[in-house]
Parts: structure tokens; sequence; C-alpha cells
């Protein structure tokens, strides 16, 4: 069957990610030409970080450095001391993070970093831009000076490329990028995880964690990984239930620092449909002045 056939048969979903797909390819031999063939761009959107990744590389959960042996949906190994409560971990994590009453002032946030390839030959300049309640702006400026841009104006998630295109993301991928771009998002995923369970202790590279499990609606499961030790979180994990089977997006967060009293996780690996991004802060300020307009729609997509 030709590719107009197959598109026709997968559905309206699947054609818009290939259409999607096929402008990447675009991008990846037009402008990424003297990167290499593996280069390709990926983004992240954890907690309210959203990055650009250069490379991709197709893993498996199990090889995953930090797994031990576990994939996504497998339950996590029981301790053999008695566990805690779930909500005294989830507690102590919001407090590790510099407590619910300092998050609750944040109005805004904006991040730097930089994106490192595998072999460290490759760097991509990332800006992150958030107001509340859940509007967010990822600036991605390429080796050659191009700049692409991911936006979430609350209802809509998509890219903007250097020709003036529209791309919207759909199904899983833009639910996890509209429930990321929430600027307390944490907090909100902390209050369901409190309605949670504990289900064991398990190793997360360094970290042994405690794993907390809970259903954010019926078609997404969430888990969180709180270090034993910080009670910060060290990996987050959604799952989410899609016709064509389950949806994970992980995270591995490192490298917390103190901001204005906040902890922010500074090095974040994140693996979404075997893709492996990591990203690394330099600089974050916590509510700077970010005019509405930047979230607004090009025009390509309002006419």
């Amino acid at each position: 069957m030709g590719q107009d056939g197959d598109w026709a048969r997968r559905g309206t979903e699947n054609v818009e990610e290939e259409q999607r797909a096929g402008y990447w390819r675009y991008v990846r031999s037009a402008m990424f030409k003297k990167l290499g063939t593996g280069m390709l761009l990926v983004w992240l959107g954890p907690a309210g970080f959203l990055a650009a990744g250069l490379r991709a590389q197709q893993t498996t959960a199990q090889a995953d450095s930090g797994d031990n042996g576990t994939v996504p949906g497998a339950p996590a190994r029981a301790a053999s001391d008695a566990l805690p409560g779930v909500k005294d971990v989830v507690s102590k994590g919001v407090e590790a993070l510099g407590g619910r009453e300092a998050w609750m002032r944040s109005t805004s946030r904006r991040m730097k970093g930089m994106f490192q390839s595998e072999d460290s030959s490759t760097f991509v300049g990332i800006e992150i831009l958030q107001k509340l309640p859940n509007k967010s702006l990822t600036k991605v400026t390429l080796p050659n000076g191009v700049v692409i841009r991911e936006v979430c104006d609350g209802k809509a998630v998509w890219i903007e490329d250097p020709r003036g295109g529209y791309h919207p993301f759909t199904g899983p991928s833009q639910a996890f990028r509209l429930k990321q771009a929430a600027l307390l998002a944490n907090m909100t995923t902390f209050d369901l995880a409190a309605n949670g369970k504990l289900i064991g202790v398990q190793k997360v590279g360094t970290h042994t964690t405690y794993v907390v499990e809970f259903a954010e609606n019926k078609n997404l499961a969430s888990r969180l990984y709180f270090d034993q030790d910080t009670w910060l979180v060290a990996r987050t994990e959604d799952v989410f239930t899609t016709p064509d089977g389950p949806y994970m997006v992980r995270m591995d967060l490192e490298d917390y620092r103190d901001v204005d009293g906040l902890k922010f996780p500074f090095r974040i690996k994140r693996m979404e449909k075997g893709a492996v991004t990591t990203v690394r802060l330099t600089q974050i300020s916590v509510n700077p002045e970010i005019d509405d307009t930047i979230f607004l729609k090009p025009e390509t997509a309002r006419n």
C-alpha cells in the first residue's frame, strides 16, 4: 500500500504525527547536515522544564542505566523494613523543594541552559519562559543561529518552524506537554501523589528511593521516586493509555540547587518513545516580567 493509503488506515492523529515527523526529517537534512545523521530535535518538559535535544538514541527500559532490571509498569521491590506512610513521604518531598508556601509565591520563571550531545561535540542553547497558570515558551537556538519555538498557551501546544509553519502536538505528546507547562505542576502532582500508594523501594542510579504510584486520571498512571536521604524526586514516570498501547515518558532529575529558596534540578535526562535526551540548566530566574503576547499563536495558525 502507498504512503497515502497507509496514512488513511492509521487515522487522523497518526497522520499528523507522520506529517510532523516528515517535517523534522526535512529540518534534519536541510539545517543539521553538518551534525550527522544521528541528530534530530526532541523537546523536553519535566515539571516545567522544556529543552531541545540533538541526538536521540534508541534504547529499552531495561538497558537504561538506572533501572536495575525493572521496566516501566513493573512493581518496585518491596523493602525488608516497614515502609513509611505515603503522605509523610510526599510531605517531606514538598519541604525538600522549599515548601508549598514558597512555591505558591511563584508567578513566572525563566530558565536558560544547553543540551550537550553524548560525545560532547554539539551544544544547543535553550531558553524557557513560563507564566501562571500554564503558559510556556521554549526557544531553541541551533548551531547555525536558526531559532525554533515550542509554545503552550494553556490550551494547545505547537512548534513554530523558521519558515513560519505551525505544527501542533496531538494525543499523549500534547497531554504530557500541557501538564508540564503548568508553572506549579510539581505541587499539583504532589497533591495527587499524597492520595496514591507507596509500593516499595527501588534503586535509581545511585539513589535509593521510595516509589509512590498514583493515577492522575483514567488514562494516566504516574510514579514519583523520592530519594530516601534528601527526599528530592530522583525520577518521574508518566504512562498514558492510548489506542496504540502505553505511551511512557520518564525523567531522571539530578543536581538540585537552591534558587531564591526553591530547589530546582539543573540536570534532566528524559526518555520518550525510545529517544533519550539530556539537558543542563545554567540559570534560573524566579518571577521575572514576561509579556503574555509571546504565547500567542502565529498568524499562520490564526488565519
